[in-house]
C-alpha cells in the first residue's frame, strides 16, 4: 500500500526524466547582449561569404579540424602560430559565423545565446566568441591591400539592408582544438585527427535567461509541478494514517513481548 501511495513521487522524476532531451553531446554556451551598432558594409570581402543563421534559420551543422593537442585555445589560428596575416579568416582550425539578429521577429528581444554541441565521443575543446562588426572592419584592416580596407569601411550616411544606419548584425568565432590521444596507425599519424562534427544553434533569451527551445519544457513542468504541490498535502494526510497505525502495532508488539518475559 505504501508503494502505491508513493506512486505519485516516483512518477513525477520518470516524467521529467523523459521529457528531457537525452545528454549525447557536449556542449558550449555564449550569452551575448544584441546592442545596436553601426552598419559596417562588408561586399566583396570573404565576410560576405561567411554562412548566416537568422530567425529562419537558426541552426546550421559543421565539420572543423581542431588544431593540434595541447594547443592553447586562445592561441588557435592567431598569428604565433602560423596564421597567414594576409588571410585573417582562413584558419582550418575555426570557423566564423554572422548573426542576423534585425528580423523583426527578434527586435522585441535584447539578449541571446549561441549554443554548441559535440558529440561526445570526439575529444576536443571548442572556444565561442562574439564580435562586432567594428571589431571585424578592424581585424579586416591588417590586410596589405587597401582595396580590401576600402570595401569594409564605414561611410556616413551608410544605411544597412533594412535601412537603418545601425545595425544588431554580430559575428561568431568558433576555435576548435584536439584533446584526444590515439593509438598510432599505419594509415593514420598520432598527430592527425579528424574533423569534429558540431551543430551551432541560435536562439533568444525570454526574460534574458531562458532560452527558447526551453520554453515548451518550463511551460509543460509548471503545472505538472503545481498540481504535485497541491496534492502532497493529500498525499502525505492519507500516508500519516498509515504510519499512526503502523507505530501503533509495534507498540502493541512491543508490549506483548515484555508481558512474555514477565
Amino acid at each position: 500500500m505504501l508503494v502505491l501511495m508513493l506512486h505519485p513521487f516516483i512518477m513525477l522524476p520518470l516524467i521529467v526524466l523523459f521529457i528531457c532531451k537525452e545528454v549525447i553531446a557536449n556542449t558550449e554556451i555564449i550569452n551575448f547582449l544584441a546592442a545596436e551598432e553601426r552598419y559596417v558594409n562588408f561586399s566583396s570581402t570573404t565576410v560576405d561569404s561567411w554562412p548566416v543563421l537568422n530567425y529562419k534559420n537558426n541552426q546550421g551543422h559543421w565539420n572543423v579540424d581542431p588544431a593540434v593537442l595541447d594547443t592553447p585555445l586562445q592561441q588557435v589560428c592567431e598569428s604565433e602560430t602560423g596564421t597567414d596575416p594576409a588571410h585573417p579568416f582562413s584558419c582550418l582550425h575555426e570557423l566564423w559565423v554572422a548573426l542576423d539578429l534585425d528580423d523583426e521577429k527578434w527586435m522585441s528581444y535584447s539578449k541571446f545565446t549561441l549554443r554548441l554541441s559535440w558529440p561526445a565521443s570526439s575529444p576536443a575543446d571548442f572556444l565561442l566568441e562574439i564580435y562586432s562588426p567594428q571589431a571585424i572592419s578592424t581585424r579586416l584592416s591588417r590586410l596589405p591591400h587597401q582595396s580590401a580596407i576600402d570595401d569594409a569601411s564605414i561611410t556616413t550616411p551608410h544605411l544597412s539592408r533594412t535601412g537603418l544606419s545601425t545595425t544588431r548584425f554580430k559575428y561568431a568565432r568558433i576555435r576548435v582544438v584536439d584533446t584526444g590521444v590515439r593509438t598510432p596507425t599505419p594509415n593514420l599519424p598520432v598527430s592527425a585527427a579528424r574533423p569534429i562534427p558540431f551543430v551551432l544553434v541560435l536562439e533568444q533569451l525570454y526574460f534574458g535567461v531562458l532560452p527558447a527551445s526551453l520554453l515548451p519544457t518550463v511551460c509543460f513542468l509548471i503545472p505538472v509541478l503545481s498540481c504535485a504541490a497541491l496534492a502532497t498535502p493529500w498525499i502525505l494526510g492519507y500516508l500519516d494514517h498509515f504510519i499512526k497505525q503502523a507505530r501503533q502495532e509495534l507498540r502493541d508488539f512491543s508490549t506483548a513481548q515484555e508481558k512474555k518475559g514477565h
